[in-house]
């Protein structure tokens, strides 16, 4: 709009400079035939009052006649104005028009009974045209930013007005799309297609809704699902006690490869005495209950943060995490063996059977998961070697 406004101003400036034109050169068609007989006849007085009558207008610059050899006849010229040398190298046989900038100048042949005696030199201001132009501009570009801002309100209240529905659905959907609530709705207030386009995106947002509850309920199915399994893969169906997946995945927290700030911790590996004995006497049946009890024993007289695990077998292993002292868990070993040697009553028989424990210290002993079991299990060997139904520590030099 800015580009066809411009282009449309400076259209109309020349139109408006080529009338103004077509005006003066009327003008000065009437001023040469009004001079001739002054100049035919040498009247340079009467010329001189001519000429000054006509240089007396607002723009008029400058007027000169001059005869056949182009010789200045009779001039007048206002006062801020200086003709400058190239105004006289015209020789007007024929009217025509020269612009500079934002003068005018006009040259038009006199004749008497056709012959040609002279012309007339015209120089006309154009700068309170250019002025009265630029107002008039000005003015119809106020009158245009105002009808144009008029007319933009009354488009967008009208625009407003008819896309109400359209603009309400599409912050309804990003308002969906940010808060992910597939809850919401639009409000229908037209039966015609927007109307239609309504209840439809409604329709829409149902059945994502009920889909996303059904994906919810499935993932959270799934998820318990994987929590059982994973629970399952790191407990020992028997006991319920972890296993010794999940006793690896504990070594590997509380080692290091660095002995240098770990705090002390303690490796119990157990094993039961007699325990092949009570199965082939007794029973699986009642090896099993008497696997269950010693869990259970063990459990109540250790912390909430020690992990009993069953190996397999009649195998335990106790992990004993930031203790103060090995002398703490050695006093612990030695209550897990006399609660074992309290009576077990299977099925109203004694089971015959004892514990014997070996103790292993990270970083004492090894910073290695794997190496750390392996000094427990041997110190577990020595405790059987000393008679079994014992505890022993882990001893570097008998072990070499």
């Amino acid at each position: 709009m800015v580009l066809v406004f411009t282009l449309t101003t400076i259209l109309l400036w020349f139109v408006v400079r080529d009338r103004h034109a077509e005006t003066a050169q009327v003008n000065l068609a009437q001023l040469a035939h009004n001079i001739v007989p002054m100049l035919v006849f040498s009247d340079i007085d009467t010329a001189q009052r001519e000429l000054a009558l006509v240089g007396a207008q607002k723009d008029v610059l400058f007027i000169a006649l001059r005869n056949t050899s182009q010789d200045v006849f009779s001039e007048y010229s206002a006062p801020s104005f200086i003709p400058p040398p190239e105004i006289y190298q015209h020789n007007a046989e024929q009217p025509y028009i020269v612009y500079s900038g934002v003068k005018m100048m006009l040259y038009h042949p006199v004749s008497f009974k056709g012959q040609v005696e002279g012309d007339l030199i015209m120089v006309i201001d154009l700068t309170n045209m250019l002025y009265w132009f630029i107002r008039l501009i000005l003015m119809l570009a106020v009158l245009i930013s105002v009808l144009f801002t008029i007319s933009a309100l009354l488009l967008s209240q009208v625009q407003r007005s008819a896309l109400r529905p359209l603009l309400s659905l599409s912050e309804l959907a990003q308002k969906v799309s940010r808060e992910h609530d597939f809850q919401l709705r639009a409000k229908v207030v037209r039966n015609d297609e927007i109307g239609i386009l309504t209840r439809s995106f409604n329709e829409l947002l149902k059945r994502v809704d009920i889909s996303q509850a059904e994906l919810r309920q499935q993932l959270e199915q799934e998820q318990l699902q994987g929590l059982q399994l994973k629970q399952m893969v790191k407990t020992d169906p028997l006991t319920n006690l972890p296993n010794r997946l999940a006793l690896n995945t504990m070594l590997k927290e509380i080692t290091t490869e660095s002995s240098g700030s770990a705090p002390l911790s303690c490796l119990m590996f157990i094993d039961l005495d007699n325990f092949k004995f009570v199965n082939d006497n007794f029973g699986h049946d009642a090896g099993d209950d008497t696997l269950i009890e010693v869990g259970k024993r063990i459990s109540a007289i250790i912390r909430s943060n020690d992990l009993l695990c069953r190996l397999g077998g009649d195998e335990f292993a106790l992990l004993l995490p930031n203790i103060e002292s090995t002398d703490n868990a050695e006093r612990l070993a030695g209550r897990i063996v006399s609660s074992i040697n309290r009576p077990i009553v299977i099925k109203d028989t004694i089971m015959p059977i004892g514990i014997s424990i070996g103790l292993a210290y990270t970083p004492l002993d090894t910073c290695s998961p794997m190496e750390l079991l392996n000094c427990a299990d041997d110190a577990m060997y020595a405790a059987k070697r000393a008679g079994k139904n014992n505890f022993q520590v882990y001893n570097k030099k008998a072990s070499a």
